[in-house]
């Protein structure tokens, strides 16, 4: 199986630290950004088969990263993560289907490791 590219960006290095570690266990390789303003140059030189976007962060937020990856007409299944209200969660995963990105799912803050592991593993299947 060839490796995926995954790119995850979030304000909290601890929780990359995480996603990291189940990411590369399922055979995905990582690249991980705390800094939103560097999310656009990391995506564009990564090109990357999964985003996972944290919705609530300073500066920039995950909506807006919503925005640039559809201006990029971006072709990456898209997760969102967040500790805030689940219909912050709904809301931002429909704003993506609106611009033809591919939502695959959403994760709430405490995240499950089953619950990130099973979504990893199905989008790696298909």
């Amino acid at each position: 199986m060839t490796e995926r590219q995954l790119l995850m960006c979030d304000d909290e290095p601890e929780i990359g630290a995480f996603v990291r570690r189940i990411a590369e266990d399922l055979g995905y390789r990582m690249h991980f950004t705390s800094r939103a303003d560097d999310f656009g140059a990391l995506y564009r030189e990564i090109r990357p088969d999964v985003v996972i976007l944290d919705l609530v962060m300073p500066g920039i937020d995950g909506i807006e990263l919503l925005h640039f990856l559809a201006a990029e007409q971006c072709r990456a299944r898209i997760l969102l993560m967040s500790g805030f209200n689940p219909k912050m969660l709904e809301a931002a995963q429909l704003l993506g289907e609106a611009h033809a990105l591919e939502m695959v799912g959403v994760v709430s803050k405490p995240v499950r490791v089953s619950e990130l592991r099973a979504l990893l593993q199905d989008i790696r299947s298909s």
